[in-house]
């Protein structure tokens, strides 16, 4: 076999390794997208996922206080020993009422929407200049 048949080869050779090394990529990225993708779990084990949510919240939700009443003579033991704790909750005043309810709903919904749209907005701008400078470094190639 002479050298340039070699070369030849070679080079095939390494055409294939790139496509195949590019599919493996891709198939790895798609991969570790699934395994860090809470949905896929969710549909592979839909029973598991719901004990794990239950144990979770269970988990998490503080449980409820129990407040006891207690009679003049037990609050007299507990202060000897030093183990009476007074906490002072004072009431809150008022509760808002249901105008001042909607108008903080109708601020935060159209604080949200502001916000939404001017991030479009930025990202339309953003995606603008990249493709200017994309076309800019295609031209000058």
């Amino acid at each position: 076999m002479s050298d340039a048949v070699k070369a030849e080869e070679i080079r095939r050779e390494m055409i294939g390794v790139r496509e195949h090394l590019a599919r493996d990529v891709d198939e790895i990225v798609d991969g570790a997208g699934r395994l860090t993708d809470w949905r896929n779990y969710v549909a592979s084990f839909p029973w598991g996922s719901l004990g794990a949510a239950v144990a979770l919240g269970f988990m998490v939700v503080p449980r409820k206080l129990e407040i006891v009443s207690p009679d003049a003579d037990t609050l007299e033991k507990l202060a000897k020993s030093n183990r009476l704790v007074v906490e002072h909750k004072p009431r809150s005043e008022r509760k808002p009422g249901f105008i001042e309810t909607a108008f903080t709903l109708t601020a935060n919904t159209l604080l949200r929407a502001g916000i939404a749209y001017a991030g479009r907005q930025i990202g339309k701008h953003v995606g603008q200049q990249a493709a200017e400078e994309s076309a800019k470094g295609a031209s000058q190639s």
